[in-house]
């Protein structure tokens, strides 16, 4: 299907439906708006930010704006009902190029920025943004989890992003720009999408993600999460509940025992299933919990004119796991190790990796 990839995702039903109901970010917005206006918006983007605070929702509607057919861009008020909009809302607009990260794959394929071995750059995503439009004037080429680029793929990219087709904008989303390599960072205008005020993640959570959850909930699972909108919704879901509780309970006592603490996080991790980035999700949000659990102490006694060495090195232990997580470190060694070493009360300093 032209302007699609087998492995791509599309714009959910839950889209805002225009540039007002986007959460959080009208700076961005007014960016944009006086980009088009002046008609300097072409080339490359690189548009970063935590996970879930809407990176994808405005390349979505910056395409809507772009190839509506009802209303000129300058605008910012795509209808959202003509043919244009309907296709890009259905991920099957032709002069919208999507690619992104396979779920069973640990990076981007090379064969979607620049086809299989046999038909190199006679398909795939490179060669897709060379193409002419085929209903407009304009094309938008979205490549999703740009953090997942290695370097042979962000090199492939290169000459695309330093010289997209006259017309034809490209949009790389990604986490953060210190995950890309300086050759797309130099190559990108950069949008920063600023972490969301407590009251604008309560207003995404609640209306978009359709979270039911007292205003302290949020603004727990969001502290817990550092901003990652997807962490927060997962932690505000009953399961969740019942793991705080207990695995809390265990971080308040005295003497933490190890094997409850391994069972707690074990069965955490093994209910996300066995697909290697959701359990790393879930060790990730449970490391969090610690985190937070930890520093909360560790502001208390400060308040109290108290020091208490157990909890600076149980904090530091769980912020090293969240570094073991991210460079996937064995799991089950990881959680024993974790485990062990919160109830001692040490750091968890093994060298390079702890």
């Amino acid at each position: 299907m032209p302007g699609r990839t087998a492995t791509e995702s599309s714009p959910t039903s839950s889209e805002p439906a225009s540039w007002s109901e986007l959460v959080g970010h009208q700076r961005i917005e007014k960016w944009f708006a006086t980009a088009i206006r002046q008609r300097r918006l072409s080339g490359s983007f690189l548009i970063v930010g935590s996970p879930g605070i809407g990176k994808q929702t405005m390349a979505n509607l910056l395409a809507r704006t772009l190839l509506c057919e009802s209303s000129e861009p300058s605008d910012m008020e795509p209808c959202g009902v003509c043919e244009a909009c309907v296709q890009v809302n259905a991920g099957t607009h032709p002069d919208v190029i999507r690619v992104s990260k396979p779920a069973d794959k640990s990076t981007l394929p090379l064969e979607l920025l620049i086809g299989p071995p046999d038909a190199r750059m006679q398909e795939g995503f490179c060669r897709d943004v060379r193409t002419k439009p085929l209903r407009g004037k304009r094309k938008v080429a979205i490549l999703e989890d740009a953090d997942f680029l290695n370097e042979e793929g962000a090199n492939c990219l290169l000459k695309t992003l330093e010289e997209p087709p006259p017309g034809t904008i490209v949009l790389l989303i990604g986490t953060s720009e210190q995950k890309q390599l300086p050759t797309i960072r130099s190559r990108c205008r950069i949008i920063r999408l600023g972490p969301l005020t407590i009251e604008d993640a309560m207003r995404l959570l609640r209306e978009v993600h359709h979270v039911t959850a007292s205003d302290q909930q949020i603004r727990d699972a969001v502290e817990i999460s550092g901003g990652d909108m997807h962490a927060a919704e997962r932690l505000l879901n009953d399961e969740s509940d019942e793991l705080r509780q207990s695995f809390t309970a265990q971080l308040e006592s005295p003497h933490p025992d190890p094997v409850k603490l391994k069972g707690i996080i074990s069965r955490h991790v093994d209910e996300a299933g066995k697909e290697a980035s959701k359990r790393r999700a879930a060790m990730r949000d449970v490391f969090s919990i610690s985190v937070q659990h930890f520093r909360r102490r560790l502001r208390n006694e400060a308040m109290e004119n108290r020091s208490q060495p157990l909890t600076l090195a149980r904090l530091d232990r769980s912020v090293r796991a969240l570094r073991e997580v991210d460079r996937s470190a064995n799991q089950a060694t990881l959680i024993e190790c974790f485990s062990a070493d919160i109830a001692a009360g040490t750091t968890g300093d093994r060298g390079e990796i702890g």
